[in-house]
């Protein structure tokens, strides 16, 4: 089966990552039953000037000053894994950031893509398949996996208003708080949020929804050699593709045990260097291969970046946006035919069109 991967950029208030890939990639639909996980340190960022690679040195500085107009201190640019543009501003390649929302599709939609390639778990499943204590809810017993992690769930969101989360007050006040067990995220989420909308039906961002896509995730991994999303990580996605523990971190470090889960937040908390951020793209613009071995089903990666409610613009599956959207920014294009993304406030990536020759997104 041949595919042609696209382009990703990835704006951060703090790093701005862009990966352009114009090469052809093969796999076979076969590779995949044998997932090899061993650390492949070998790969390493090729350098070239924009213009050997198609790209234009001086619309790159001007993009980069946009940027820095909107305090942005990094910015990477690769193509055909090339290096072929970076600055930074009291920055680096390899130093890891806050990467706020882009947490969702970094933290629990790579985890449910790795989950998915072993079979753990479906979109289509319930979710009380996993959280019993949905099982008797009229309305949540019928949200489904995939519901949550494309916030079709219905579940009301921990944010108000033009509220800071200092400002909220009640469940999702404490939301934010991470407080210990039973007023912790995961259990307000499971207990507490009600749903607002019917399942399935309207796209609306929703953290608690992503707190319970990361619960049903981790309990699809009971038996499993990696008990937690973090470990998970590590061992299938980060170690594989070369990224060491000192380019990224996730859940805000912690922990949350309940009901014999370790539950690592999904829906922010995250870390990661430019570097890093860099190679998960690449490994998703090769549809889930890593220079010949295959670490996510490239089914499960199609499904990453597959639009979850026909004609409602929203998120895609898995934190992965999958069609055009209006974003608050409209003077610098973030979508194209073709693109997918992952995105959050204060931060967005994605993978665009390949026949786009130059193309860009937005921060905030």
């Amino acid at each position: 089966m041949l595919k042609r991967a696209g382009t990703l950029l990835a704006f951060v208030t703090v790093c701005v990552v862009v990966l352009i890939s114009g090469t052809i990639y093969y796999y076979r639909d076969s590779a995949i039953p044998g997932f090899n996980i061993t650390a492949f340190s070998g790969f390493t960022w090729e350098t070239a000037t924009p213009e050997s690679q198609g790209l234009d040195t001086a619309k790159l500085d001007s993009l980069w000053s946009t940027l820095r107009a909107r305090n942005t201190v990094a910015f990477l640019v690769i193509r055909n894994d090339r290096i072929v543009y970076e600055r930074y501003v009291s920055f680096g390649r390899n130093r890891k950031h806050f990467t706020a929302s882009m947490a969702k599709g970094l933290v629990g939609g790579m985890s449910l893509m790795v989950a998915m390639t072993d079979g753990l778990i479906s979109p289509d499943d319930p979710v009380r398949k996993y959280v019993p204590q949905w099982a008797t809810e009229p309305i949540k017993s019928t949200i489904t996996v995939g519901e949550l992690a494309t916030h079709t769930s219905g579940l009301e969101d921990a944010n108000e208003g033009g509220l800071t989360h200092q400002q909220l007050t009640g469940w999702k006040g404490d939301f934010w708080k991470r407080l210990p067990v039973p007023n912790d995220p995961f259990t307000l989420s499971r207990d507490v949020a009600p749903v607002r909308s019917a399942p399935g039906t309207v796209s609306s961002y929703s953290n608690p929804g992503f707190a319970m896509l990361g619960y049903a995730v981790t309990a699809s991994l009971k038996g499993t050699a990696d008990q937690d999303l973090r470990s998970l990580l590590r061992n299938r996605i980060m170690n594989p593709i070369g990224v060491p523990g000192t380019e990224w971190e996730c859940g805000y470090g912690e922990t949350f045990t309940i009901d014999g889960l370790p539950l690592v937040p999904t829906w922010g908390g995250g870390r990661y260097s430019p570097n890093a951020t860099a190679r998960v793209a690449r490994l998703l613009l090769r549809r889930g291969d890593w220079d010949g071995n295959r670490l996510l089903s490239p089914a499960v990666v199609q499904a990453a970046t597959t639009s979850p409610l026909s004609g409602v613009s929203g998120y895609g599956m898995f934190g992965w946006g999958g069609e055009r959207r209006q974003r608050r920014e409209p003077d610098i294009s973030l979508a194209t035919k073709g693109c997918v993304l992952f995105d959050g406030r204060g931060a967005s990536s994605r993978t665009g069109d390949p026949e786009s020759q130059y193309d860009c997104g937005e921060e905030w």
